[in-house]
Parts: structure tokens; C-alpha cells; sequence
């Protein structure tokens, strides 16, 4: 069965600057108990040999979903709401993953170098969809 594991975490990097930030891993396994388990050695393993979680001091499970089959339909597994403007932030896709049948997609407007405005303020990718 695929399991989905959301995590949150605190960082700190040698100037003593204080991030915070997500990360979503996947693995396939029979239970939620060997995902945790299969997921803890990852993450072990990508903080000594990824620089994106080098500065990673605390690490959070905010859920592990469980998925018994492939859904045929889309379907949200993370949602999250933040108060304010986003925040200046660095994303990665599939940091180290390289295996065949991963892929990562990315708008051409969403992942280019972004722009910032007269205030010095990053500008907004352009949207996939807009509500009014």
C-alpha cells in the first residue's frame, strides 16, 4: 500500500537564522508502522547527504496517509493556510530522487528565476487558476 507521509520541521543553519518548512515523502509498505520506520531511515540518510536538509534540527510527522489503491480521481493530501503575503521560501521537487518512473513537472512561468517589484518584493508566479 502507498503511504504518504507529511512532515514539518525546524532548521537553523551556522548564523543561527531560524527557518521552518514541509516535506512530503512517499513509500510503498504494508503498514503505517514500517512507513514511520521506512521514512525515519530516509530522512536520516537525506540529512547527511542533501544539502536541503543538512540544517534540519527537528522533524515532525503531521500525518502518515495511507492509500489501499490508486485513486482514479485526484484527491488532496495536504492543505495548508498561512496568515500574510507568502513568505520568501526555497522548494525543492524530489530532492535525490532519481529513479525511473519519477518525474517532477513544473510551469515554465512557476519555475523560472521570479522577478521582484519596485519594493523589493518577490513577484507572484502567475497563477494556474484564478477565483473572483
Amino acid at each position: 500500500m502507498l503511504h504518504i507521509g507529511h512532515f514539518s520541521f525546524d532548521e537553523q543553519n551556522d548564523d543561527l537564522d531560524n527557518r521552518h518548512g514541509y516535506f512530503t515523502c512517499v513509500v510503498d509498505v504494508n503498514n503505517p508502522e514500517d512507513a514511520i520506520s521506512k521514512f525515519a531511515g530516509y530522512i536520516l540518510e537525506m540529512k547527511s547527504s542533501e544539502s536541503c536538509f543538512a540544517n534540519m534540527k527537528y522533524v515532525y510527522i503531521e500525518d502518515i496517509i495511507k492509500i489501499a489503491t490508486v485513486p482514479e480521481e485526484p484527491i488532496t493530501t495536504w492543505l495548508q493556510s498561512s496568515e500574510g503575503r507568502f513568505p520568501r521560501s526555497t522548494s525543492y521537487s524530489l530532492p535525490s530522487a532519481v529513479k525511473n518512473g519519477i518525474d517532477a513537472y513544473g510551469m515554465l512561468s512557476n519555475v523560472a528565476k521570479h522577478e521582484k517589484d519596485e519594493s523589493g518584493q518577490y513577484l507572484y508566479s502567475n497563477p494556474f487558476i484564478e477565483f473572483n
